[in-house]
């Protein structure tokens, strides 16, 4: 792709002031009121060669824009501790509002290419697959991405930096060996087109600019700023309108049967559970302080049958840990300010750090399920679910933390006990609502939909663990010891 790019091109610098000042200007701020009146994030990305004056287009462009729209970031390095966690944590954690834009001077290429390239013993966790992955999910979920690479020829990149350096003077600081492109031009162009084409795909092209001239190279930008950010606007309105009219008709053709061969007379006594319940949370306990100390973090998520004993699972759990590294995140409906970001930020926040646990109490899950049933989202986006899922929970499994997931299954008639137990029991009646009931007229289709979720997202990195739990001294016990089981694989793997 590099080659492609004609680096002789030239603009005299009042020619893009007359652009700007007649009609350029106007339509970048104009692109950004719309983006903020449609209320479409965006995203925006500057990868090049060191350089390559990068700051100088963002700091050019944000002249013609509103300042309190946009926040702008550099990922110039990465630390040990962030190199345990998931990569894209930390982009997750500052995706923009709707209506916002954030802008990379450096992103995520940036932190791969500098650790890979100029320091082959190392690599991060994240593959052109993954970059490709994110920035579709990204995409999917309506946010305007767009991706620039500034290229400059070798002689012009030393121009610039020699002119850096007489420009700053004592302020210039030379980068570390590690990070510095000097006498490795070759190296790098083979690296950086290799990257492009990886990652030039249809939802995220690369928009690859002529840096050589900077006049040129704005005005490069800003165009397809202007033409960028409004096909994507449009593109949401249609999306709006869309989701709008949307009947949710399913399509499925497989069909998936997992729970009805669920044995649920599974049981134990009430002396051997007290047992066993003393043994495991001792043994657990245990191991989170190994796991702490070896710095492995863990991620507990329970969904399950209303009434199906999620809360008793999980107190079993927590009263065996220090409160000081793990946390529990209950999840309902997203609430105004989650229903603002992707249906997936508001789990990515509450990664755990290295050596902690994280119990999330609903999950990442109602995607395809609750809103699949309730029609709150329409087929083509929850259909996709899946597919997203997989791929978020892969990248967690891909950083050393340990996934697993339950489902803890009752049958109808078992669940109408416990409602009714809980309507009979004034201790108990906080737990139960007219909601619980309305779901429980809807089993069917959610037994078809968990029946699915199961089928489409079981994997061997991040299994499902269906937890017969008619029983629930059973159930507990079997969450506790699949626990330890799962920690121990890991400790004796790592």
């Amino acid at each position: 792709m590099l080659k492609e790019v004609n680096l002789d091109a030239k603009l005299k610098k009042s020619e893009l002031k007359k652009l700007l000042d007649d009609k350029l200007g106007y339509e970048l701020g104009k692109a950004q009121r719309a983006a903020r009146e449609a209320g479409m994030p965006v995203i925006m990305v500057f990868e090049g060669w060191r350089n390559s004056r990068r700051s100088e287009i963002v700091g050019k462009m944000m002249q013609y824009m509103d300042a309190r729209g946009f926040h702008v970031y550099t990922s110039t390095r990465i630390s040990e501790e962030a190199r345990k966690q998931p990569f894209f944590t930390p982009f997750w954690k500052r995706l923009p509002a709707p209506g916002d834009m954030a802008i990379y001077r450096h992103g995520w290429y940036h932190l791969k290419n500098d650790i890979e390239v100029k320091n082959e013993t190392k690599s991060v966790n994240t593959t052109f697959e993954n970059i490709n992955a994110f920035e579709k999910q990204l995409t999917d979920g309506h946010y305007c991405l767009l991706k620039f690479f500034v290229h400059v020829s070798e002689k012009q990149q030393e121009k610039n930096q020699k002119n850096a350096i007489k420009e700053t003077g004592k302020a210039w600081k030379p980068v570390h060996e590690i990070y510095s492109e000097e006498g490795q031009y070759d190296k790098f162009f083979k690296r950086y087109d290799e990257m492009l084409k990886a990652t030039d795909t249809e939802n995220a092209p690369w928009n690859v600019i002529s840096g050589d001239d900077l006049d040129v190279a704005e005005y490069e930008v800003f165009t397809a700023i202007v033409d960028g950010v409004n096909r994507a606007v449009a593109a949401f309105k249609t999306y709006k309108e869309a989701k709008r009219l949307s009947t949710n008709v399913s399509d499925s053709k497989r069909k998936y049967d997992i729970l009805s061969k669920v044995d649920l007379n599974k049981d134990i006594s009430k002396d051997e559970y007290k047992a066993k319940l003393a043994e495991y949370q001792k043994r657990l306990r245990e191991l989170q302080v190994d796991t702490f100390n070896k710095g492995i973090s863990t991620i507990l998520a329970f969904e399950g049958w209303d009434a199906g004993g999620k809360g008793g699972a999980i107190k079993r759990v927590t009263d065996a840990l220090d409160p000081l590294d793990f946390s529990v995140h209950p999840y309902s409906a997203p609430n105004a300010v989650e229903r603002m970001f992707h249906y997936l930020w508001r789990f990515w926040v509450n990664v755990p750090e290295p050596g902690h646990m994280a119990l999330f109490d609903r999950t990442w899950y109602g995607r395809v399920m609750v809103e699949r049933i309730e029609k709150l989202t329409p087929d083509v986006d929850w259909r996709r679910g899946y597919d997203e899922i997989n791929e978020m929970e892969k990248e967690w499994t891909e950083a050393s933390i340990v996934v697993l997931k339950f489902w803890l299954q009752i049958d109808k008639d078992e669940q109408a006990r416990r409602f009714r137990d809980r309507e009979n029991n004034p201790e108990k009646l906080w737990k139960i609502t007219d909601e619980d009931w309305r779901n429980r007229a809807k089993w069917g289709d959610y037994e078809e939909a968990v029946n699915e979720m199961i089928g489409r997202t079981n994997t061997e990195y991040a299994p499902w663990i269906i937890v017969e739990a008619n029983s629930k001294y059973y159930a507990r016990l079997k969450v506790l010891k699949t626990i330890i089981d799962a920690l121990e694989k890991k400790l004796k793997a790592k």
